[in-house]
């Protein structure tokens, strides 16, 4: 008997498959990821979400992936901060109007570093910003890898356990029709143009 979370979609998913299949699916994920958390505010859920409905069985592994590039990213973005923050990373910042939130980030740091890591991905303010405040504001490296490691990989963890759960189902109702499928696809699109209107505001 076919495992939904792997059944042929038809003519529904096909590209989709694809990518999800294909090598360069991770890795796309990855460097979306990478990019996200150093140089542009975009969702890297919408994508993750995209290729993990089409393949849930894979989930768990594009979390990981996911989580990683969002560090390595937010790596980038650390470097900006401390040894490029007037060429690099204030140029960035201004770029997406974040200048103004610059104090706002680094008053979380003094509070509580850890704290402000951990929970970076379930804020508006985008990655990058903390990245390269943590960078500016002393912050170090370490703290900065071992506390948004932990906060990113919660945070996948959390997005794969509800596509292992929620996403065969949802697969199984697109699957059957071009049209709700189109509607979905439509619906992540304005989510992620939401999202992104909001992280740069």
């Amino acid at each position: 008997m076919t495992d939904v979370r792997d059944a042929p979609t038809g003519d529904a998913f096909p590209r989709l498959d694809r990518w999800a299949r294909h090598p360069a699916g991770p890795a796309l994920l990855f460097g979306f990821a990478v990019i996200e958390g150093c140089l542009f505010p975009a969702p890297t859920e919408a994508l993750y979400a995209a290729l993990a409905l089409a393949r849930p069985r894979r989930a768990w592994t594009l979390a990981g992936v996911a989580a990683a590039g969002s560090v390595v990213g937010g790596t980038i973005a650390w470097t900006f901060g401390a040894a490029l923050f007037d060429r690099v990373g204030r140029p960035v910042l201004a770029s997406y109007g974040l200048l103004e939130r610059v104090d706002a980030v680094a008053a979380l740091y003094r509070d509580n570093a850890a704290l402000a890591l951990v929970t970076s991905g379930y804020t508006p303010v985008p990655y990058v910003l903390y990245g390269i405040v943590a960078g500016s504001a002393g912050i170090s490296l370490g703290t900065f890898v071992l506390f948004s490691a932990v906060g990113r990989g919660i945070k996948y963890t959390l997005l794969a356990l509800l596509t292992s759960v929620a996403g065969p189902p949802i697969r199984s109702w697109l699957i059957r029709s071009r049209t709700r499928l189109l509607v979905a696809a439509g619906l992540g699109l304005v989510a992620a143009l939401i999202l992104l209107v909001r992280a740069v505001k």
